[in-house]
């Protein structure tokens, strides 16, 4: 498979506009290759940063034969503090999106009421509709989480108690991002 031509702009140049997807899309690989437990860490998404910086940094040597200066560097950096942050979120909303997913699947073997149970699925196809729409987690959507996790806290305490421990990390994550 060809990968794509990276602008790389002029020598003095930091990461110019057209390689401005690229960049971030090497990022959204990086992040999208962590685990949910090294999402919850800033420190994770810094390395990834760090290392699409550094990704770009070997494509300007290579071109223009010198390293991104120190200025560059922390513009490269600047820009991707502002990606990560829509990348962490988008990631967050399809493993969120993801886990809702089998939540809804799951539902019928609750034990909830039937009323319990059509409220459920009700708020679950709601927030699960809206992040798979928007591609993105909002801090409104914590709201909405909370809502779903109260109904599964009517269920029988097994099946609501895994259930809570699947969706619990989701309300803890990256509150430097939103």
């Amino acid at each position: 498979m060809r990968q794509r031509e990276i602008a790389i702009g002029d020598q003095d140049q930091g990461i110019v506009e057209d390689a401005r997807s690229s960049v971030v899309d090497h990022l959204d690989g990086l992040i999208e290759r962590m685990s949910v437990e090294e999402r919850s860490e800033p420190g994770r998404v810094q390395d990834a940063k760090e290392l699409t910086v550094r990704w770009y940094d070997r494509l300007h040597r290579a071109y223009h034969g010198v390293p991104l200066s120190r200025d560059q560097v922390d513009e490269a950096m600047a820009f991707l503090d502002q990606a990560a942050r829509g990348s962490v979120a988008k990631w967050n909303a399809r493993q969120l999106a993801d886990e809702l997913g089998k939540l809804q699947r799951d539902v019928e073997g609750s034990g909830l009421k039937d009323a319990d149970r059509a409220a459920l699925r009700a708020r679950i196809g709601t927030l699960r509709d809206g992040l798979e729409r928007r591609l993105e987690y909002r801090r409104e959507d914590d709201d909405a989480l909370v809502a779903v996790m109260d109904l599964i806290k009517k269920a029988p305490t097994a099946w609501g108690e895994r259930r809570l421990r699947r969706l619990e990390p989701f309300l803890d994550r990256h509150r430097w991002w939103l």
